[in-house]
């Protein structure tokens, strides 16, 4: 019943929310299209102005005639404007478009345009943005006379209007002979000036080639350097007097009045758009043709959603710091391209900044532009009264269920608790919680005789668990003495063929002299203890170092290093291993009065060693790194090490080593080899920080 009122509920607020954004939608765009209509009937009306046609032709002739006089333009005056452009145009052009603006791209053009331009602009005395109150330059031009008797009432026109400048063009040569504000378009041919490729000269060049009167035209919003690359879009007419063209009138559109419109002059939540809800213009490129809301009300979180959605860095920097989303903010959703193929309807989806919105869409109504108008609120708003009933919804929910099993459980007790009871304690000592307790019974019925069974199994699963656990342990410890860890770790995963095979080892073959002699004369027992004692020294020291021992066949002893771990240092390890050695076997006959010889053969190189089952596991190490070392132990000097020169070459820097006769190894060839005794090395104490190694392995008896 919950979820059926919470589904209930969702649709009717759903609805209801969807038909206030309907309703605010087309009341803003009755007021978006009465405004245009409003515009075109206002720029068709200035046409006709008697005033208007004076001021063109006036201004026309006057424009002609500092044309005609072929006035000289002095280096003066051309560095003025080209200083003007520089220092006061270019640096706030140059914050809101890409690259570095050129005075050569922007030059005025003609004789005309640079006289008009420095007496109106580069030697206007007013700052930028107030170029417009200067009423007469003061040249002694007809011009200046004309601008005169106009300008003031002109400026007028365009603030009572709310217009953003006013422009009077020569219709045959695209020559701004008079604008308002005097921005840098100011007496520029949009026919083949610097402007020629803007949307105010596209506008121009229609009504050029559609001169009936009373035909206005509009185009869309572009960049607009002029207005220091802000949003511009213009209305334009003909101007005819008794039915000869004379000029084209064009006013350039105020963003700021369709702002207002769109956000209510940013009273959203008086207007029913609450704190997320916004109403906002698309183009038919997907780009705004109106601010958003979140631009004005949190531009910090919007720049943030928009990083969020992967809008580019450099948009956001431009959207920063034109303070505008206007021909910058893409809104490729799903509302927008349906609105933009004629379509009007509601829908949730993601907005522009793919935040899950409520969105009520629709296309526009203005001649000369195809635009579309959406009212959006986010979806989160929107359902918060849903989410306060979810809430009450799940919390009655949790109450109820909460009475009824209570009531269940009370009423249920009496006949389940003996069962309930056999449950727990199962599920207790399963998880090992009760350790060696037993299952309780209650009753003395049947039941308290498949407890007692229980019990039994129970005890006999205990004590089956306790002996496969000791096996395990058992079993892992052995494997251990007979295999290196990761050996061992490698079988235990299930693998049946476990080799391991490097370039980078290096070998120790050892082996010891005098053990014969040494069983002659004590007891078979002293010397198990003594060679025991003697072997867990080398042992250990091997492990110190990370080095892999192999298990002991008669008087020889085998280690190496790299083999399953690999190591940068692994010769300098089994070098220092076989100096450890020799060490220990000193003190050792030190100690019990011995005269027990070692002989060391290392080498370096590629080793290769494997897990072969045959009736037992073993680790077998062989190849020619093996051999080589073996054949090296055969023909050392007693308490000597002898090595290969890949050892040597390795090592040389850190030991002092004599040259040694050339040894014959089969299948290998003759080989360099080197001695170094234990007197001839100032090396340095061993590492004894490595690893631990945990087992023992056994090696082919017969390497070579």
């Amino acid at each position: 019943m919950g979820f059926l009122v919470w589904q209930r509920a969702r649709n009717i607020l759903t609805q209801r929310i969807f038909d206030q954004l309907t309703s605010v939608k087309a009341s803003k765009s009755a007021e978006i299209e009465s405004y245009f209509q409003f515009m075109y009937s206002q720029v068709e009306t200035l046409a006709e102005d008697r005033m208007i046609v004076s001021a063109m032709e006036e201004f026309s002739q006057a424009f002609d005639q500092i044309s005609a006089a072929n006035l000289p333009i002095t280096p003066e005056w051309e560095q003025a404007i080209a200083t003007y452009y520089e220092e006061e145009f270019f640096p706030r052009l140059t914050d809101n478009i890409e690259g570095t603006p050129i005075f050569d791209i922007y030059n005025p053009g003609g004789a005309v345009a640079q006289y008009l331009q420095y007496y109106y602009i580069a030697h206007n005395p007013h700052s930028v943005g107030s170029k417009d109150e200067l009423i007469q330059a003061n040249d002694g031009s007809t011009y200046s006379t004309v601008h005169s008797r106009y300008h003031r009432i002109l400026r007028n026109l365009i603030v009572n209007f709310g217009y953003y400048d006013l422009f009077l063009i020569d219709h045959e040569t695209g020559d701004i002979v008079y604008s308002v504000y005097k921005e840098t378009d100011f007496a520029t041919s949009l026919d083949t000036g610097p402007y020629a490729r803007s949307n105010f000269a596209e506008v121009v060049n229609i009504v050029q080639k559609n001169p009936e009167p009373g035909a206005v035209q509009i185009i869309d919003f572009a960049t607009y350097r002029p207005s220091y690359g802000a949003p511009a879009a213009f209305l334009a007419a003909p101007i005819y007097d008794d039915g000869q063209q004379v000029g084209i009138v064009a006013v350039q559109l105020p963003v700021d009045r369709i702002n207002d419109v769109l956000t209510g002059n940013q009273n959203w939540e008086n207007e029913g758009l609450g704190q997320t809800g916004e109403v906002y213009l698309v183009g038919d490129d997907f780009l705004m043709r109106s601010i958003s809301r979140f631009l004005i009300a949190d531009p910090t979180g919007y720049r943030q959603a928009l990083q969020a959605v992967g809008t580019p860095d450099d948009v956001i920097e431009t959207i920063r710091r034109l303070e505008t989303s206007i021909l910058l903010q893409s809104v490729e959703t799903a509302g927008a391209q349906a609105a933009l193929q004629g379509q009007s309807g509601t829908q949730i989806i993601d907005d522009y900044r793919g935040i899950p919105v409520l969105s009520s869409y629709a296309p526009l109504g203005i001649k000369g532009v195809n635009w579309v108008i959406l009212s959006e609120m986010d979806l989160a708003e929107a359902y918060a009264p849903l989410t306060n009933l979810q809430g009450f919804i799940l919390i009655t929910a949790v109450i109820l269920v909460f009475l009824v099993t209570l009531i269940a459980v009370v009423a249920a007790n009496s006949l389940v608790r003996p069962i309930s009871l056999l449950v727990a304690d199962s599920r207790k000592i399963i998880s090992g919680e009760l350790g060696e307790a037993e299952l309780r019974s209650t009753t003395h019925d049947e039941l308290s005789l498949l407890v007692e069974a229980f019990n039994e199994v129970n005890r006999s699963l205990r004590e089956q668990r306790s002996l496969v656990a000791t096996k395990e342990r058992e079993n892992k410890a052995l494997l251990l003495n007979i295999l290196p860890s990761t050996a061992a770790e490698r079988l235990a995963n299930g693998e049946t063929l476990v080799t391991d095979t490097t370039q980078q080892t290096t070998v120790l073959v050892a082996s010891l002299g005098g053990l014969t002699e040494l069983s002659a004369k004590r007891a078979v027992p002293e010397v198990t203890r003594l060679l025991a004692e003697l072997f867990n020294d080398f042992d250990e020291a091997a492990e110190n170092l990370d080095i892999l021992t192999l298990n002991r066949i008669g008087d020889f002893y085998f280690a190496v290093c790299g083999l399953t771990a690999p190591r940068m240092d692994h010769t300098k390890r089994v070098v220092d291993l076989g100096l450890t050695m020799l060490d220990s076997l000193q003190r050792f006959n030190h100690k019990y009065n011995l005269d027990l010889k070692l002989r060391i053969g290392i080498d370096g190189g590629e080793s290769i060693a494997a897990v072969i089952a045959t009736k037992r596991l073993s680790y077998h190490l062989w190849g020619e790194t093996l051999a080589i070392a073996y054949e090296l132990n055969q023909i050392a000097a007693s308490n000597t090490i002898q090595v290969t020169a890949e050892v040597h070459d390795s090592v040389r820097d850190l030991y002092t080593f004599k040259p040694a006769g050339d040894i014959e190894v089969a299948e290998v060839g003759r080989l360099t080899s080197w001695v170094l005794y234990r007197g001839g090395t100032d090396r340095p104490k061993p590492d004894h920080t490595v690893r631990e190694i945990e087992s023992t392995v056994t090696v082919e008896q017969d390497p070579v």
